[in-house]
Order: C-alpha cells, then sequence, then structure tokens
C-alpha cells in the first residue's frame, strides 16, 4: 500500500506539471512576439525537450522500479534461503495445500522425512493422505476440516503416524495455520513437519525412567560436581529420614556414621576417579541417629564432552538382610530348642580345640552324654512334655559348665561337652559324674515330677587323633559300651573298642548276607517233662554257620540282629523251617507234640504275627496245635492291651503260647491272668543260683505256685546240673531244658529218648 500511494503521488504531480507547461509555455511563446515560422520551430524544440523530460522521467522511474523490484527479489531469496536452511538444520520439511484445487506442495525436505529421494513437488492432497496409518487418518481430516470450516487462523500443532518407505510408520509432527484470502476466505494451509518419532520415544523412557526414580525401593542421591546433593527420591527420604528441603544443597557428608576412617572414604573416590564407579557395604546414619549398613554404588555421570557434571549413588538399606544372615547363621549352628550349639558348631570347636592341642602340647576331652530311655516319656507323655524336659536338661547341664567348656545338643536327647581345659582322664571322670548327678535329681515339668538319667562316653585327645570327627567317632564308642554296661554311668573309649565297633558293622552286613544265602541254620534242643523225665518237645533256635569263621555263638549275632532289625526277618524264616520240620517228624510219628518257635519283639510288635503264622502252617500243613509260641514277658508289657488283643487272636488259630524270660520284666499279675497263655518260662537267671542261693529259690518256688494258681505249666530253663534238676522237681516244676539234658543240635543229630504221646 505504502509503494501504491507514492506511484499515484508521482503520476498526480506529473500531471499537474505537464498541464502547467503546456498552458503556460504556449503564453509564454506569445508574449516573445516571435514570427510563425520561429514560433513553429520553438513549438518543435519544446515538444521535443518535453519528450526527452518526459522519457528521462520515465526511465528514471523505470529504473527505480527496477531496483526496488531486484531488492525485493533477493531478500525474498534470502528469507527462503533462510527458511530452508533452518527447515535443514531441524530436519523438518515444508508442506502448503492448497485448498481449492487440493494440491499439496512438500518440499525435499518433508519428503525425505519418509524416506524418499525424489517426490514429486506438487500432488494431489490423498497421495500424502494415503500413506497415514489408518487409525490416525480419520482423526487429522476431522481436525483440518475443523479448522477450515471454523476459519481458525490460529497456529496448530498435530501429530499422527506416516508410512515409511521402509514399510515402518514413524510419528510425525505438523505445525501450521490456515490462511484466508481478501474475501476472508480459507484459502491455503501451510506449515512444517517434523519426524518425532525418536524424540516420542526419548520422552516415554524419561516418563519411565522418573516413574522408576521415584517409585524403586533403593535410595537414590545425585550431587553436582561440588558434591552438593541436588536431587533424591522418595525411597531416600523414607530410608534416611531427611526431607527433600533439608537435604539439598547439604553434603553427603552429613550422613556419615563415623563408623569408618578417611582411608575408606579416600579409597572410595580413588575407585570414582579411576574406573567411574564404586559399590560395596558402607554404614551411615538416619536423621535419627541409627546407624545401619547399605549396599551403594556410586556412579560418575559425563556430560557432552566428556567433562563430570554429577555423582548419582544408589543405595539400599540392608539391615533386615544383616538381621536375616544373622538369624540363618544362628539357626546353622545352634539348636533352635535348647539354644545351645548344635553338631555343627561343636564339630568346630571340637577342631579347634584339637588343632591347639597339638600346638600347645595340652590335653581336653569331649564327653557324649545320652540319656537313658527317653523315648519312652516322648512314648508315654509326648513330644512336647519330651521337649520341655529336654530343655530342662540343658538348662541344667549349663548351669554345670566351667571355663573353656562348650555344651552342644547334638541331636534328640544327646548332648555333647567339650571339655578344653581337661589334663587327665580323673578330671575327666570326676566331671563325668558331676553330670550324672546333677541329671539324676528328679524334674518338674508341666506339673509333672519326671526323673531321668543317662549315659556318658568320654573321648581324650590329642593322643593319636587327627581330626574332630574321630574324637566324636571315639566318644560314640564309649557312649555305646556305657549303654551295654547298665546305663547311668559313663565309660572312656579305647583302642579295644573302636575294634569291637568295626567287627560290629562287618558283622551286621555278613548277617544280612547270611540271611539271605542261607548260611542260618535252625538247631533243636529238647524239653523234657521232669516228672516222667521224657521228652515231649523241642525248642527251635537259630544258628549261624558262617563260611570261615564256622558256627558263629548266637550271644554275638542276635543282639547285633536285633540291633539292626534283621531279628524280625530271622524269627519268620525260623518259624517256616521249624513248622516244616514238625511235618517231618510227625509224619514219621516220632512222638513229639510241640516245636517251641521264640519270637522277638520286633516281630511281635508289629501287630500281623498272627496273619503270618496262619500263612506258615496253610504253606507247610503243619496242625496248629503242634506249634507253640514263646513270647518275652517284656514284649508283651510294652503294649498290654494291643499284646492281648494279638494273643487272643493267635489263640483263636489253636496254637499254643508261651511267655519266655519270665521273671525278669515287670509284669502286671492283674493282666497275666487274663492273658491266654499255656506256660510260663522261668529265665535261667534264676535257675544258675539254685540250689544254693536262697533268693533264687525263692523266687523260683513263688513262680511255680504263681503258675499253677494260674492253671499254668512251668517251665524252667538253663538247667546243668543234676541238682537243679532234682530242686526244680521238689518244687513242682513241670518242664525243664538246658544242657544237663541236651544242647541244641540239627534236626539229623536229635536223639529222641522216652518219647510220651500224651500232653504235659
Amino acid at each position: 500500500m505504502p509503494l501504491l500511494s507514492k506511484a499515484w503521488r508521482m503520476i498526480l504531480s506529473y500531471i499537474v506539471i505537464a498541464s502547467l507547461w503546456v498552458f503556460f509555455s504556449d503564453g509564454m511563446l506569445n508574449a516573445l512576439g516571435l514570427t510563425s515560422a520561429q514560433q513553429e520551430q520553438l513549438q518543435l524544440f519544446k515538444g521535443l525537450s518535453f519528450i526527452l523530460v518526459t522519457a528521462a522521467l520515465l526511465f528514471l522511474l523505470v529504473r527505480n522500479y527496477q531496483r526496488i523490484n531486484r531488492r525485493a527479489t533477493e531478500a525474498l531469496l534470502r528469507s527462503e534461503k533462510r527458511l530452508r536452511n533452518a527447515l535443514e538444520a531441524a530436519e523438518d520439511g515444508m508442506w502448503d495445500w492448497h485448498l481449492s484445487s487440493q494440491i499439496l506442495y512438500c518440499s525435499q525436505g518433508y519428503a525425505a522425512l519418509l524416506g524418499m529421494t525424489q517426490a514429486p513437488p506438487q500432488a494431489e492432497a490423498d497421495y500424502w493422505l494415503q500413506r497415514v496409518h489408518p487409525d490416525d487418518r480419520e482423526n487429522l481430516e476431522r481436525e483440518l476440516n475443523k479448522c477450515i470450516a471454523n476459519r481458525d487462523t490460529a497456529p496448530f500443532q498435530r501429530s499422527f503416524r506416516q508410512l515409511h518407505t521402509n514399510g515402518q510408520y514413524r510419528l510425525i509432527q505438523f505445525r501450521g495455520r490456515l490462511l484466508l484470502d481478501t474475501k476472508q476466505r480459507p484459502e491455503r494451509l501451510l506449515g512444517t513437519a517434523s519426524d518425532v518419532t525418536q524424540r516420542r520415544k526419548d520422552e516415554e523412557s524419561l516418563r519411565m525412567s522418573a516413574v522408576v526414580f521415584d517409585t524403586t525401593q533403593e535410595g537414590v542421591l545425585v550431587t553436582g560436581v561440588d558434591k552438593r546433593i541436588v536431587h533424591c527420591n522418595p525411597a531416600f527420604i523414607r530410608i534416611t529420614g531427611y526431607s527433600m528441603a533439608e537435604i539439598l544443597g547439604q553434603s553427603p557428608s552429613m550422613l556419615k556414621s563415623g563408623r569408618h576412617d578417611k582411608s575408606f572414604y579416600q579409597a572410595i573416590w580413588s575407585s570414582v576417579n579411576a574406573s567411574g564407579t564404586w559399590s560395596g557395604e558402607i554404614w551411615n546414619r538416619r536423621k535419627s541417629g541409627e546407624i545401619y549398613p547399605q549396599w551403594q554404588c556410586i556412579r560418575v555421570i559425563y556430560g557432552e564432552h566428556g567433562e563430570i557434571t554429577h555423582y548419582v549413588a544408589v543405595f539400599s538399606d540392608i539391615s533386615l538382610l544383616k538381621r536375616s544372615q544373622r538369624e540363618l547363621d544362628y539357626l546353622a549352628h545352634y539348636d533352635p530348642l535348647s539354644n545351645l550349639p548344635n553338631r555343627l558348631l561343636f564339630t568346630e570347636r571340637v577342631e579347634h580345640a584339637l588343632k591347639l592341642a597339638h600346638s600347645e602340647q595340652r590335653n581336653g576331652a569331649v564327653l557324649l552324654i545320652d540319656l537313658d530311655h527317653f523315648k519312652h516319656i516322648n512314648e508315654s507323655l509326648g513330644h512336647d512334655i519330651g521337649d520341655l524336659l529336654l530343655k530342662d536338661v540343658a538348662e541344667r547341664l549349663n548351669q554345670q559348665l566351667a571355663p573353656r567348656m562348650t555344651l552342644a545338643r547334638l541331636g534328640g536327647d544327646e548332648f555333647g561337652l567339650l571339655y578344653e581345659t581337661c589334663s587327665n582322664a580323673e578330671q575327666a571322670a570326676v566331671q563325668a559324674q558331676h553330670l550324672l548327678n546333677c541329671l539324676a535329681q528328679p524334674y518338674q515339668v508341666a506339673g509333672r515330677e519326671l526323673f531321668v538319667t543317662a549315659s556318658i562316653g568320654i573321648s581324650l585327645f590329642p593322643d593319636d587323633i587327627c581330626d574332630a570327627s574321630q574324637i566324636l567317632r571315639n566318644a560314640d564308642s564309649a557312649l555305646f559300651k556305657a549303654k551295654n554296661s547298665g546305663r547311668e554311668n559313663y565309660a572312656f573309649y579305647t583302642q579295644e573298642l573302636t575294634e569291637h565297633a568295626r567287627q560290629h558293622v562287618e558283622l551286621a552286613s555278613a548277617l544280612r548276607y547270611a540271611l539271605d544265602n542261607q548260611q542260618l541254620r535252625v538247631y533243636y534242643q529238647p524239653l523234657l517233662c521232669l516228672k516222667r523225665e521224657q521228652v515231649i518237645g523241642v525248642e527251635a533256635l537259630v544258628r549261624w554257620q558262617h563260611p570261615t569263621r564256622g558256627l558263629v555263638p548266637p550271644g554275638e549275632f542276635i543282639p547285633i540282629a536285633e540291633e539292626t532289625g534283621l531279628i524280625a526277618a530271622i524269627d519268620a524264616w525260623v518259624l517256616e523251617q521249624a513248622c516244616r520240620q514238625m511235618v517231618l517228624w510227625r509224619d514219621q510219628a516220632n512222638g513229639l507234640l510241640f516245636v517251641a518257635v521264640n519270637v522277638s519283639s520286633r516281630l511281635f510288635g508289629r501287630g500281623e504275627l498272627d496273619q503270618r503264622v496262619a500263612q506258615v502252617l496253610q504253606d507247610t500243613g503243619l496242625d496248629p496245635a503242634f506249634l507253640e509260641l514263646e513270647i518275652t514277658e517284656s514284649a508283651v508289657m510294652d503294649n498290654p492291651k494291643a499284646a492281648q488283643a494279638l494273643l487272643e487272636r493267635l489263640r483263636d488259630l489253636g496254637i499254643r503260647l508261651a511267655i519266655d524270660d519270665f521273671g525278669t520284666g515287670y509284669s502286671s499279675l492283674a493282666r497275666l491272668k487274663r492273658l491266654p497263655v499255656h506256660k510260663l518260662k522261668l529265665d535261667q537267671s534264676f535257675v544258675n543260683g539254685l540250689p544254693h542261693d536262697h533268693d533264687d529259690v525263692a523266687i523260683t518256688r513263688s513262680v511255680v505256685a504263681l503258675g499253677h494258681s494260674l492253671g499254668l505249666t512251668v517251665l524252667a530253663e538253663g538247667v546243668e546240673h543234676a541238682e537243679q534238676a532234682e530242686l526244680l522237681k521238689q518244687l513242682g516244676c513241670d518242664l525243664v531244658q538246658g544242657y544237663f539234658y541236651g544242647r541244641p543240635v540239627p534236626a539229623e543229630h536229635l536223639q529222641l529218648t522216652h518219647m510220651v504221646d500224651v500232653h504235659p
């Protein structure tokens, strides 16, 4: 508009000046009084001069216009260049959408955003809209149509996905505005486009990092290069107790616990400066003053040019972990019931004591303490009472400790005592007796008065012992000796005990092999009617015919069979062999009235003995009347109700029943009279003292009288002398067996004389 006004002013000025020249120039010529010829010449000169002046003015005007137009063009080119350079620097593109023609112009930079090396400079708008993701196209068109309909010329910004030539969609951000024509009608949409795919990913990553930063359970602390705190997360506030306002601008040294010296922190920063990182355990202080452990990692943050900009420390409170480690360590080394060291810790301390004993030339001792018959308390009163009693035992033993002693619970009812300053066996014996005496006092447990005794095995060291396990093995061997010696006493380890234990293990293995490979034999010992002095039956006894040792004594392998549990299998095997042999004897009509077979407490306690006996009788074809089972008194009294029920089932099979080893247990006469048994066997321990031991005579007389009063037959075992047999006959004993009448022999060597054909 200013340029147009200036042009009009020049034109109007020219018209005015030219008109004045025309009017006043002719008047001036007439005033000169010139001839017609002179006037014509001047008129020609005036016209030519006017033309020249007009041409000069026109030239100047055109030249000025060209100069102004050139300047405007150059300015426009410079502006376009600056715009193009700016767009290229920003990696943006330009677009121009003419609404009337629906032609969309896109710059080469815009095409490059979509991977195009060459794109049409002008194309229908639909060409570009087709590259918009289907999920975004409808929203884009709706937004643009709304802008056009409302003639909204305000700048707008939209982002949508467009297809790249590599087959993937890129997120394109459009900035532009609507341009109106002179009549305020929408004419074109113009703007720029930029690829914000990576930026959007970075923003999303930053948002996630911020969420992690705020929600992580680890404390995060950020400092500047000056090591002043510039940022921290909520976990830091929760762990340390400091608020954001209290911590910002402060030095992390305010968190120091005082547990670490200057060299510790110097080592940390030396590692940070050398490698850019450090991690380890460190103790710091909360706002409350509490000192707590952290696991901390410090890292350096570098700027674009490699300079250090920040330090970040990430730490976790490991107080609970430390506490859990202590608890696990306690559980690994201490017994939770008694709070005493367990076997693992006890073994470690014995190992340490052994090393000191070797290096310092001194002696020590290990005492293994095992409670006697503790299982009876668990079985009769329950494990809760048993645990309470064990706690009382542990407390009582713990009160007897002197310096350099360690008491441990090794498991079950077994305790161990390490006596590091024990110089000789006498000191160990005094300590052992002291422990036995204190344990023998009554206990008050849950309103009950309980008594418990103990056996102690003692192993002295160092001697030739090389490790702790050998000390414990030696003490265990001594404990076994104490148990076998009647309990409630102590025993020392000797080399003979180790040899005995080794033979014990080897014999147990060989016995199992013997059972599986027919090395066992059944021997038979005659049972006589004392009144008639005639054999009426035999007792089946197991023997072991070892391939190299020959006949192994029963007293040597029977206890092992009972310990290992093989006794039940041996009893079952003997039962079957004896029944088969009795069938052969009955077929030979040799007059034997029964065969007696011992039943161990282990086999009897299984409760299925009646089924096994019934099966054997069926398999062998033996009449039940010719079989007698001998059950020990202790087996019957362990569980009287169950025993009576089992005995009644056995009686119903038609077999004979006898109580073996009578007088050695704790029989209840009230129960004895209800048991469905036929015979009492007087234990040989009472027969051995006959006829000179007055107590044994009295006991024998009483048992015979008791048996007869209950209608039972009485048999005395272990008769080895004529005077014993004579006294038993005088006392009215019914049956006898023993070496005086015959030793156990194989079936083929049994001499059966003076048989009778009636029951005793």
